[in-house]
Order: C-alpha cells, then structure tokens, then sequence
C-alpha cells in the first residue's frame, strides 16, 4: 500500500484510452474493474441522481474486490489523471444536518468534467440554502456575538475556526486527499452562490446564517449601533477623503432625520455606500467585512419592509376603494379624508386614489381643514350622489361644496352628465341653497319674483365669494402647516436626542460583555475608549449617574476605573454571568490581569445586592 498520496489532476484528467496511447499505460485487471465501473457511473444521469462512484465496501463488494486492493488501485487512476475526486453536499431533513458524499468521476459521458463539477456544485449550494434557512436561524445574542468578530481587525486576521463548508471539505472525507485546488474553488464558489441568497448571511470562516425577515430591520438597528460606536470614528482616521464624505454624509443624514420619521434603512444603506467607495483601504484596515454584511442586510430589510408596507397599503386601498364603490353609506361614495392629520398611510392612500382611473379626486379647504374629495368616476354614481344631496343634505353646505369641487376639478371626465336635465336641474337646486347663504336676503325676493339677471348677479357674488373664502382658508392652512412642521421638527429631534442616549447605553452594555464575556478582560474605562472611541469622559462621566452603571473605584473616571452593568433585576442574568467569572478568576481556575484582583473582589461583592 502506498503511503504517499496520488497527484489529483482535478479538472485537468484525460480518458484512459488517451492515456494509455500518450503514455503507454496498460491498466492492471483490477484497476480496470475500478475504472469501468467508475465510467458506467460517470454519466449526467447519474450525476442528477446523485449516484457516482463512493469508494466503500457496497461498491468494491460488487466487482469483487476487497477495499484495500480497491484503494490500491484506485490510486493509481488518481495518480493517472485519469480519476478525479469530487464530492456532492447533501442536507439531511430528518436529523437536520448537512454532509458531504465525495466521489470518484472519470471524463463524464455527454459532458466535460468542468461541467460535472458545477453541477454538483449547484446541488450542494442549494442544499447548504436550505439547512440555512430551516437550521440556522440567527438569534440576536448570536447576531451581536458575530458583529463583534467582524468588527475586530485581529479576528478577522486570526481567525481559524472555519465556517460550515471548512467543516465539511476536509481532505480525510475523501480516499485520498483530493486536489487543493479543487477545494479551494469549490469553497470560493460555493460562498458565491450562497452570498447571492437575498436571506443569507454569509462569513467566511464564521458561518452560514439565515435571517428571518421579521428579524432584518431590528439587527440592522443593533449592527448600525455598533458601527457608529466602534468603527465610524476609527475610520475617520484612514484617509482624507474617507473623513470629508463622512462628515458630508452626516449633516446629509441629520438633516433627513429632522425631516422625515422613516429613514433608517435607506440612512443606513447610504452610509455603507459611502465606505465600499473605499474597499481597498478597509480591506487594508479589517473593516470591509462589516460594512458589506451591513449594507446587504439593508437590502434584506428594504424588501422586507417594502413588502410589508405594501401588503398593508393594498389592504387599506381595498377598504377605500370598497368604501367608494358602496351603495347604502353616503359618505363612503362621497369619500373625504383629512390631509392634515399627522398619518404616513393616508398620505400614500390619497395619492393612490388619485392615480386610480376609476376614481375622481378634488380637493376642499373647510375652515380648519384641507380635505381630498373622492367619488367613483361613473356617471350614475355621480346622478346618486347628486339626487342623496337634495333629499337628505340640501341645507349641508360642506357637502354641496365638496360635490361641487369634484364635478369643476373633472370637467372633462364628466361632461356627459350635464347633459341630463334631472342632473342639472337638481345640481342647480343644490348650488342654489348655498348661494342664497352668501348673498343678502332680499336675492330670494327677486328669485321668486323671477328677476334673472339680478339673481344670477348675486349668485356670482356668492362664487365670488366663496373663491375668496378658499384663499383665505389656503393662507391659514399654510401658517397651520408651517406650524405643524416646526413642532413636528422639534418633536423629532427630542426624540432622535433620546433615542441616541438610550442607544449608547446599549452600545456601553455591549461594550462591558464583549471586554469580560469575549476578551476576558476588565472593561477599563481605557479599553472602552481604545474599542469603542464614541464615548469620551464626559459622556461615560453622564451616561454613569444617568442610567446606574457602577464604576471601580467610585471616583472621578480615570484610565483604569471599572465599568460594569447597573445593580438592578434588568441585569441580573449578566450579573450572575459576570459572578461565575469573577469567582473564576478569583480563585485563579482561570487567568486574569492581577492587577485589578481588589477591583475585581470590589465587583464581585457589589453583584451580591443583585436580586
């Protein structure tokens, strides 16, 4: 038995006849069995069904052959370049892991072998994508555990614990090790295909992860928290350029902030935008890796909202458009909604029914109000809507008002209508009762005296007036307006403060987890800074009293004060980690700076308090 291993050729193997004409090589009686049993299975039938030569007893049993004559021989084919070593990943429903099938392949009949290789790459990749998805769902402690690692350029230098494909591509899965480089590209195209997953977080040597979509916009919330603490003001550092478009980049966004409520994703995605402008220097610096998971959970997001938005919308746009199409509720077919009630979706549903064919659109300033008007565009509703006016809302002036800016505001769409006399006739009735309420008593005097000229006089008075009325309401809806927006901007920017400050606790907690829980070491008040640069004394000094974090010793900050999570029940599960640790450590079962052994007993009594 051979002890070196064969020299796989991978996608570079011949056919033994050609072999055998260039070289001379005669196969021996078993190696040929192997050979032509390896050839009848080397087929794109057999590649569909997954059924290629596995070197095991149930396949050398069959050609009679023990499997240590078998591997003998078979390294010779390998060694030829005439026998390759590929491998298929198969996910396993039922115990709900993954594994790998490898094979040995000759040239395949119908195919090149390149061919052969993709297509059992494909296979594999689409069952990695599904164990990952059912099997590997992120959890937010798991989230926050991996943007710490990518966030750290030592890490990502050092990193050596492999992700789910290392784990599996192991050269002792297969009879012989097979060819580096058929490892290798397998690896970096496999990762290709799963990083195209819209649902999948890719990290080479991390793993392979799938995230939900009720998750996506919350992780995005803690992975942009982090950036902004612990990478944002390091990179400022990198390059000239990089700091300016940085500080462009956020008055932009404090600007968009103070202007609209629903910014953070597309904030976010812009802000990774401007750092993979420079992917060489953050790949330089360790920090590519983050920003690129970042900004592909943005496009995760984005479509997840986007879908939820617009399964919310069409449901609301059904409701109105049912409303409207209504033949019992008159004011569902005379449709109004308030355009100044502070509400994002009626905003969007006013502009879609404006873009509806089927549907008229005005709108009508009541005293403290801008309304829109909608009624279906179709003439018999139109003659309804009309006739309901007279019976029942003749002396409602809002409501002949309201009918009357949508008959003027479409014209065109309705001319047909002026053409039936009862319409015309009963719509004049109707303008008729609010005029005469703008024009002095004695016009009614002359109306039944039947004095024309004079009447239609008073009646363009009354138009007259009611225009005037309308641009007067439009300049106090514009002072309201411009109110609204001015309470609107301070209401946010308190909130965007507040937010920010509860924010940086969440940072600071993550930073006191990640300095004992991952680094093993005390969070000094030098190492927060070092790790996370936004929080400089004065804010630490605030953020201290502010929310109970407790500092050792309980003075004035200095370079070596302790920072650690508040005494109350909202930590307790942290602090009794942080308990296991501190008893460890003092009791030296595991290794720790000595220097901070007072400090740590300090903690470690101060924990007792916690219930």
């Amino acid at each position: 038995m051979r002890t070196h291993p064969p020299k796989d050729a991978f996608l570079s193997i011949t056919s033994k006849e050609m072999i055998g004409r260039a070289s001379g090589i005669i196969l021996q009686k078993e190696a040929l069995v192997i050979m032509k049993a390896i050839e009848a299975l080397s087929t794109k039938d057999q590649i569909e069904k997954g059924a290629l030569f596995q070197t095991n007893e149930s396949s050398v049993e069959k050609l009679k052959i023990s499997l240590e004559v078998a591997l003998e021989h078979l390294w010779e084919l390998i060694d030829y370049g005439i026998v390759t070593q590929l491998f298929e990943i198969r996910y396993n429903h039922g115990l709900g892991s993954i594994d790998i099938y490898p094979f040995c392949v000759s040239v395949p009949d119908g195919l090149s072998i390149e061919d052969t290789f993709h297509r059992l790459l494909k296979k594999s990749s689409d069952a990695i994508k599904k164990y990952a998805i059912e099997k590997k769902q992120l959890g937010e402690e798991d989230w926050r555990s991996i943007l710490l690692k990518i966030s750290d350029p030592q890490f990502i230098k050092e990193a050596t614990n492999g992700d789910d494909i290392d784990h599996l591509l192991l050269p002792n899965e297969f009879p012989y090790p097979p060819s580096p480089l058929m490892l290798r590209r397998s690896k970096e195209l496999l990762l290709e295909e799963l990083d195209a997953e819209t649902k999948l977080i890719v990290l080479p040597n991390i793993g392979i992860f799938s995230i939900l979509d009720s998750q996506a916009q919350h992780f995005i919330s803690i992975a942009n928290e982090l950036f902004l603490a612990k990478v944002e003001p390091i990179a400022r550092s990198f390059d000239l350029g990089l700091r300016d478009r940085i500080d462009e980049m956020n008055a932009e966004i404090k600007e968009s902030q103070a202007l609209s409520d629903n910014h953070e994703i597309e904030t976010i995605k812009k802000r990774m935008d401007v750092y993979l402008a420079y992917e060489a220097i953050l790949k330089e610096k360790g920090y590519f890796r983050i920003v690129k998971v970042i900004r592909k959970l943005c496009d995760i997001a984005a479509v997840n909202q986007e879908k939820s938005q617009r399964t919310e919308l069409d449901k609301l746009l059904k409701v109105y458009l049912t409303m409207l199409e209504s033949t019992f509720d008159f004011d569902s077919r005379l449709l109004r909604i308030n355009l100044e009630r502070d509400t994002k979706n009626d905003i969007i549903i006013v502009e879609q029914l404006k873009k509806n064919p089927n549907v008229l659109s005005a709108e009508w300033l009541d005293p403290d109000a801008k309304m829109a008007i909608f009624a279906l565009k179709n003439i018999a509703s139109l003659k309804e809507i009309n006739s309901l006016i007279y019976e029942n809302y003749r002396f409602t002036t809002e409501y002949i008002l309201y009918f009357k800016a949508l008959i003027e505001t479409n014209e065109a769409d309705v001319k047909p209508i002026f053409k039936d006399e009862d319409f015309v006739k009963i719509y004049g009735r109707n303008l008729q009762s609010v005029y005469f309420n703008y024009i002095p008593w004695f016009y009614k005097l002359f109306y039944m005296l039947g004095v024309t000229p004079i009447v239609n006089s008073g009646y363009a008075k009354a138009k007259s007036i009611i225009a005037y009325a309308q641009m007067d309401r439009q300049f106090q809806y514009e002072k309201r307006r411009e109110n609204f927006l001015k309470k609107k901007l301070k209401e946010r920017e308190e909130k965007i403060e507040k937010d920010k400050k509860v924010q940086n606790k969440r940072v600071l907690i993550q930073a006191i987890e990640e300095a004992f829980f991952s680094k093993r070491i005390p969070p000094t008040v030098e190492w927060i800074q070092a790790n996370y640069p936004i929080f400089n004394l004065e804010l630490l000094e605030k953020m201290i009293p502010d929310f109970a974090f407790l500092k050792f010793p309980n003075k004035p900050l200095a370079d070596d004060t302790i920072i650690s999570f508040p005494d109350s029940t909202e930590f307790e599960a942290k602090n009794a980690k942080l308990k296991e640790l501190l008893n460890r450590w003092i009791r030296r079962e595991e290794a720790f700076e000595e220097k901070y052994e007072s400090k740590l007993v300090e903690i470690r009594n101060a924990i007792h308090s916690v219930h």
